[in-house]
């Protein structure tokens, strides 16, 4: 951001009232991470900005560099995710993604596989299948670009393959002699569930079909390591979220 005048594609994590007329808009961008800008008069119904700054919207937007914020002088929507919008029980998923991505990335440290990441989980939500699998999917994910790759197929330890469970404060799958003191257990198909979702693309994500159990175990194993390794804070979306 040496430039006093940079442009960039960038996602709209969140908005927030700023003055009469403006909005402060925390933006997730290709090529400068995620950062907050000034939208001026984007409160007023002729506002040019007015459609470029919504959540749920990925565009390009020309910047100036403010005292305080950078300010955004142009934006023009490429894909605006209205069915976030447009539907009651979808919106908390697609926040959901928002929120896990602005608590969990670092203010102006370029990361666009994260970008791209948030970006095909929109697009996924959209599609019929299950929302529950793309957003542990998500999870996944998301943390492996930032570094904290779950271990998820052989024992740290001694290198067995012959993992029985999980465990959060170390990041792996452990085997049965080699279990720390916070070891989840789970079946074999949830492991391979884990597997599947953190390696594949999320468009195979739809065509898997989990048990009820399998579920329930990926969903913890999940919570406890992102509540392990971030500092999450409450979600608002995750109490709107039927998953």
């Amino acid at each position: 951001m040496s430039s006093r005048i940079f442009k960039d594609q960038g996602l709209v994590l969140r908005t927030r009232i700023l003055g009469e007329a403006d909005r402060l808009i925390t933006l997730l961008t290709l090529e400068g991470g995620k950062f907050e800008a000034v939208a001026r008069g984007a409160r007023k119904m002729k506002s040019r900005l007015a459609a470029g700054v919504d959540i749920f919207t990925c565009g390009e937007y020309t910047f100036h560099r403010g005292k305080t914020w950078p300010i955004i002088t142009g934006q023009n929507p490429k894909e605006r995710f209205l069915w976030f919008r447009d539907d009651p029980e979808l919106y908390p998923y697609g926040l959901y993604l928002a929120e896990l991505t602005d608590r969990l990335v670092i203010d102006e440290d370029p990361c666009p596989e994260v970008y791209r990441l948030l970006l095909s989980g929109w697009r996924q939500l959209g599609e019929k299948g299950d929302r529950f699998l793309t957003l542990r999917a998500f999870e996944l994910k998301l943390a492996h670009y930032l570094g904290y790759s779950p271990g998820l197929h052989f024992c740290p330890e001694c290198d067995s393959e012959q993992v029985l469970g999980f465990s959060p404060k170390e990041g792996s799958l452990f085997c049965h002699g080699c279990r720390p003191a916070d070891f989840i257990k789970l079946e074999s198909g949830t492991i391979a569930l884990a597997r599947r979702l953190l390696e594949s693309p999320f468009d195979q994500v739809a065509i898997i079909r989990p048990s009820t159990r399998q579920k329930e175990e990926l969903a913890r194993m999940n919570n406890s390591f992102l509540a392990y390794h971030f500092d999450l804070g409450e979600l608002k979306s995750k109490r709107l979220l039927k998953d």
